[in-house]
């Protein structure tokens, strides 16, 4: 059986035409993502979406602790490496997580503070997940990465957990960010850097502990599938429950309270 912490052998293999097919996607995420971020700095006369745009970008030297909790690895002989970092390669697609992090999150809090139902910004997060399962499937088939370990809940390479996880994360992040947004003023807006990266940490040790006790316990399929399903469950609910206290708290707000500058939404402009 595969060590769940630590893969029995580098991956290898890594399909080139899939690589640079992944690459492509992962290079126009980027491209835009850097597009918005600067047009939205631009029109809110604001440093606030450069500020997002950073935070999401420090997903990347945390990628590769990530992966370790995830069983997640790229091909060591991938065409293009960014970087190594504790033994473990990061190849240029790695870069699209980042991006995809700053877009969805920015496109979901303007839609929570402009009063969206939240069957719509509950779609568009699903949707998110969703464009990503057939790419990783691809990636998945092509070496170009895999999960490892004793997995029995994986459908065609990609965990259960993964899959549903994927959909709901972006929840959490805009959640966070529109709870924060009344203070990122001054020097403590800076504090608001490592918030994207944690809320990756916190979603996949909150929501998916109980697949990780299987994965660690090298529990039999019978004992491990049931707990899969429930940490996917966990990690529609509790997303979903952070978003309906979020939008609850936005609603809230006295009137007015939005448009100063303590408490502007995004897509609004700053006062100087």
């Amino acid at each position: 059986m595969t060590n769940y912490l630590t893969p029995d052998a580098p991956l290898t293999g890594a399909g080139t035409t899939v690589f640079w097919i992944f690459a492509a996607a992962t290079f126009t995420m980027v491209a835009v993502s850097v597009v918005m971020a600067a047009r939205e700095a631009v029109r809110m006369r604001s440093g606030v979406p450069l500020l997002v745009f950073a935070s999401a970008a420090l997903w990347l030297p945390n990628e590769p602790y990530i992966d370790a909790l995830l069983g997640f690895q790229y091909a060591s002989d991938a065409p293009a490496t960014l970087f190594t970092i504790a033994g473990r390669e990061i190849p240029v697609i790695a870069l699209g997580v980042g991006a995809m992090f700053f877009i969805f999150t920015w496109v979901l809090a303007r839609m929570i503070l402009a009063s969206a139902p939240t069957w719509k910004i509950a779609a568009v997060a699903i949707a998110a997940g969703v464009i990503d399962w057939p790419l990783e499937w691809m990636a998945i088939s092509a070496n170009v990465f895999e999960y490892y370990g004793d997995n029995p809940s994986r459908i065609f390479g990609l965990p259960l957990t993964s899959m549903v996880q994927n959909c709901f994360l972006y929840l959490v992040m805009t959640s966070v960010l529109v709870l924060c947004l009344p203070y990122l003023k001054g020097w403590r807006a800076l504090l608001f850097l490592p918030v994207i990266p944690g809320c990756y940490y916190a979603v996949a040790l909150l929501c998916t502990w109980p697949m990780y006790l299987a994965l660690l316990g090298g529990w039999p399929t019978e004992v491990f599938l049931p707990l899969a399903v429930v940490a996917a469950a966990m990690n529609a609910y509790i997303p979903l429950a952070v978003l309906h206290f979020t939008i609850e708290h936005v609603r809230s707000r006295p009137a007015g309270a939005e448009s100063t500058p303590s408490a502007s939404p995004v897509g609004e402009p700053v006062a100087a």
